[in-house]
């Protein structure tokens, strides 16, 4: 039995907005899919084309006009003029603005003919799948690749059918039939939210002194992610079983004098609060090791996580969801700060202590859904830079108003470097061991969100 899609009837009307009878749109299918074969649509993300000398003949550009310049640039004139790499990278681009649990679910076409039944075009439409699983799983910890098979949907901008396909990129395996289904009520989300607040040392072997940020921080971030998996996730602040309904939760959740007053959609918009710890080692002295390090990477702030789990998802789901999320959003800023910073690297400061600042994680609603979206921002960017990612990766107009920026607050660089300054002496904490043990056993977060990651460089010769 095939893949069941659904999505609500915006989706259709989007679809619609871009028909063309003398070309094809190519974009991105965004939402969150089950073990039970179903798919639940979130978005639809129109891939913004390379720029118009990508695209056709230098000739061409020469006498065209500015405006027909840009008609055509939002239009691919043949199935096989689709740039495989550049639909790759705007799904990890989205994929970064995803919440955990959500992935790009495939690939959306609008045009004339049935590209479906042209082998040819079969062929251009499987290797940008392809193309997009192989882009996504250079970090695995965006966690882009989700275990069920690809969506392709094509929508005929001359009869307005929709057809519908799967096939399992890995395998670069044969299309099967999947059912799309809109719908006019709104899928129903529970909302799981999260904050989870980080305060460790890592110490640089003396060996890796000399390797670059990057690959410092990808260390890092696999030593991150072991601490996340084994985190247990305690949701409304009881263990539960992985089997149960997040839908029970939420009734629960409900209160009494509120049942009788509001009906229950309103009572489903209920924000779920789950909170992670860290479990002790049974020997915590026989992991030590004793290394020579010539300095060390800290890593401080909160991380905001708001994951969205469909109606009939379980607790496994959701913690799995969660988990995705921490690393997802930890991947992806640190992504972007080591690629702005690729240009300074061969000349590294001289001072003992760096301080480095990812960018922050801001989240926008989707419109007519609870679901979010995130986008970052580095220091000194404001809504306005999010607006622009959101118009050119998701294709949506939004106002600065929607743009939710209170979340994760920025840091103030000179109270980290006041409580930084490099001391080589042996410090004693026995008087307050629970200074160490903080971090090791709790990892919930506080109430009010503080400030954004930090990783800092602090260099200690000995």
């Amino acid at each position: 039995m095939g893949r069941t899609v659904y999505a609500e009837d915006s989706v259709l009307t989007y679809l619609k907005s871009l028909k063309r009878t003398d070309g094809y749109t190519i974009g991105l299918i965004l939402g969150q899919s089950t073990a039970a074969q179903k798919d639940f649509v979130v978005h639809l993300a129109r891939t913004p084309p390379p720029a118009t000398k990508d695209v056709i003949e230098e000739s061409m550009i020469s006498s065209t006009s500015n405006a027909q310049k840009e008609t055509e640039a939002k239009y691919i004139k043949s199935i096989n003029d689709i740039p495989e790499t550049w639909v790759a990278d705007h799904a990890k681009h989205v994929t970064r603005m995803l919440p955990g649990g959500m992935w790009v679910l495939g690939i959306f076409v609008v045009g004339p003919d049935d590209i479906l039944s042209d082998s040819n075009s079969i062929i251009r439409l499987r290797s940008v799948i392809v193309a997009i699983y192989k882009h996504l799983a250079l970090n695995k910890f965006l966690y882009g690749n989700t275990d069920q098979e690809n969506l392709i949907l094509h929508f005929n901008s001359l009869t307005e059918k929709i057809t519908c396909k799967s096939l399992d990129a890995n395998l670069g395996g044969i299309l099967k039939p999947a059912e799309w289904k809109f719908q006019a009520k709104a899928t129903k989300w529970h909302q799981l939210e999260a904050r989870v607040d980080f305060d460790r040392l890592f110490p640089i072997p003396a060996d890796d002194i000399s390797t670059t940020l990057k690959k410092q921080l990808q260390g890092i971030l696999a030593r991150i992610s072991e601490t996340v998996d084994s985190a247990l996730v305690i949701i409304e602040g009881e263990p539960r079983s992985p089997d149960d309904a997040v839908e029970v939760v939420g009734k629960k959740k409900k209160d009494r004098k509120e049942i009788k007053n509001k009906d229950d959609a309103g009572n489903a918009d209920k924000t779920i609060q789950v909170s992670m710890y860290i479990p002790c080692p049974k020997n915590p002295t026989s992991d030590i090791l004793i290394t020579s390090c010539s300095a060390t990477m800290r890593l401080v702030g909160q991380v905001v996580s708001r994951t969205f789990v469909h109606q009939k998802a379980t607790i496994q789901e959701a913690t799995v969801a969660v988990k995705q999320d921490v690393m997802r959003s930890l991947a992806s800023r640190l992504e972007m700060h080591w690629d702005s910073l690729i240009e300074e690297e061969n000349g590294s400061p001289e001072e003992n202590v760096t301080l480095h600042e990812p960018p922050r994680r801001v989240l926008v609603a989707l419109p007519q859904s609870r679901v979010t979206l995130s986008d970052y921002l580095f220091p000194g960017e404001g809504p306005q830079e999010a607006l622009v990612s959101l118009q050119e990766l998701l294709d949506l107009e939004m106002q600065e108003s929607s743009v939710q920026k209170e979340l994760e607050l920025q840091a103030d660089p000179s109270e980290f470097y006041l409580q930084n300054t490099v001391d080589t002496a042996v410090v004693d904490n026995s008087e307050d061991p629970s200074q160490d043990q903080q971090f090791v056993v709790y990892m919930a977060g506080l109430s009010i969100a503080i400030f954004v990651l930090i990783a800092a460089i602090v260099a200690q010769l000995y």
